[in-house]
């Protein structure tokens, strides 16, 4: 009786060890007590911070202990970019997260006066003393009335674009009795910037640009498109000088796989590969077309920086 009795004891103290060596290998793998966690971003690059500590750039692969965790986004132009992931035992999830700075959808308004001092109302309601910046305008055209302080009044209408800031010179002066101001208009299928002595005036989306009266060197820019022009305009009193532009032409080099007839802005342009195909700088829409592979379009903005290259593989949709 007492050796089975031993026996039994044996028997157990080999079953429990067995059993504490089971927990302990069960307890030793990492896949029941981590997660995997993949981060990317739109652009990439942006810093990584997990529950506060830096973890490298984006795109990443981090393997974190289950739980929920605070990750939070540095850089790529939006601004920090913070939540919370909940990430489970033995698997492996994915976040990805656009940057990209959003678009303005208001813009700004410069009014300056010679002399200064001239009170500004934009749309009828007041808006100070000039010189005066206004923020957050919606886009569209406004309606601008300076009054002078000796009743002078000038109307203007003028453009605002979201994101960019309008300006308006206004001169005040008067001479027996006649306007000493006119203005500048310029007409172009891209927007244009338009300078004196490195002050902006105005650009080509208003429909005109106001300006004392006189001889004026006006500097043409669009730095995106590499486009600088100067032109001399005599201003009337009173009346719009308008500055003639024909844009230049930048080049462009397109290519297909297998091959395709191209079309630039509606017009057949050749069979690809094509190479030094003239187009004024700007915006345009590419079709490349094949006739067992169907067609892909392309919308591109040519520069004077450098050619445009483009190409496409029709065999992937």
């Amino acid at each position: 009786m007492v050796q089975t009795l031993g026996a039994v004891a044996v028997a157990l103290v080999a079953v429990t060890g067995v059993g504490m060596l089971a927990a302990r290998r069960h307890a030793a793998d990492p896949s029941l007590t981590t997660g995997t966690l993949v981060v990317d971003s739109n652009p990439t690059g942006a810093q990584i911070l997990i529950d506060g500590a830096a973890r490298g750039v984006t795109p990443a692969t981090v393997m974190l202990a289950a739980g929920t965790h605070a990750i939070e986004l540095r850089g790529g132009g939006g601004g920090p970019r913070s939540f919370t992931v909940a990430v489970p035992a033995g698997v492996q999830i994915s976040q990805y997260i656009e940057l990209a700075p959003r678009r303005a959808t208001t813009g700004r308004l410069s009014v300056r006066t010679n002399p200064p001092g001239a009170r500004v109302t934009v749309d009828d309601v007041p808006r100070g003393s000039a010189p005066v910046t206004l923020d957050n305008l919606a886009p569209g055209e406004h309606t601008v009335v300076v009054l002078s302080r000796d009743g002078a009044s000038i109307t203007q209408s003028l453009t605002v674009d979201a994101g960019t800031t309008s300006s308006l010179v206004v001169p005040l002066a008067v001479r027996d009795g006649a306007p000493l101001f006119g203005w500048v208009a310029v007409s172009a299928p891209v927007e244009l910037q338009l300078f004196e002595n490195g002050r902006l005036l105005g650009s080509s989306q208003s429909e005109h640009v106001m300006v004392a009266a006189g001889s004026h060197q006006i500097e043409i820019l669009n730095k995106a498109l590499g486009y600088r022009a100067t032109r001399t305009v005599q201003v009337t009193p009173g009346k719009v000088a308008a500055i003639p532009l024909k844009l230049p032409a930048g080049t462009i080099a397109v290519n297909a796989v297998p091959w395709a007839d191209v079309w630039l802005d509606g017009e057949a342009v050749g069979e690809t590969p094509i190479g030094n195909l003239p187009a004024t700088i700007g915006s345009h829409e590419i079709v490349f077309r094949h006739p067992d592979l169907g067609e892909q379009r392309r919308a591109v903005t040519v520069t004077l920086t450098a050619p445009l290259r483009v190409s496409v593989d029709l065999r992937k949709k």
